[in-house]
């Protein structure tokens, strides 16, 4: 189960989450705050560190689980974008699009049901480049 079947709406929200990303939490922010595309970034990341020291005060657990992984997922994204250069992040959202979906058809299409499917997985994995 490492995507649960990638569908087009599931990309597209993909897309559209990434894109707010940038577009919002770092281009926006950025121009509003008269500073660098690089401080905001750095900023943003240092404050989900900050967020994720705390997150233990979400009494839900399923709540602060989902909130914990959104800050992950969001962070990543940052730092995978900040390391690839943020003027190609629509190259870049394209990238993690194909990659996900090919994830995800390499595990139905050929590991499902195989004894290392994971391990397999995460090795291929390794030889998608962007």
């Amino acid at each position: 189960m490492p995507l649960c079947g990638f569908n087009q709406e599931m990309l597209e929200g993909l897309t559209k989450f990434h894109k707010g990303l940038v577009e919002h939490g770092i281009v926006d922010r950025s121009e509003k705050k008269e500073e660098t595309v690089e401080k905001t970034i750095e900023n943003e990341i240092r404050d989900m560190h900050l967020f994720l020291k705390e997150i233990h005060r979400i009494k839900d657990s399923e709540l602060r689980q989902l909130v914990e992984m959104l800050t992950k997922y969001a962070m990543a994204f940052y730092t995978f974008i900040q390391k690839k250069n943020v003027v190609n992040y629509s190259e870049l959202i394209e990238f993690l699009n194909k990659f996900y979906f090919t994830m995800d058809k390499k595990y139905y299409s050929e590991l499902e049901g195989k004894k290392d499917a994971m391990k397999d997985l995460a090795t291929f994995l390794n030889t998608i480049k962007n």
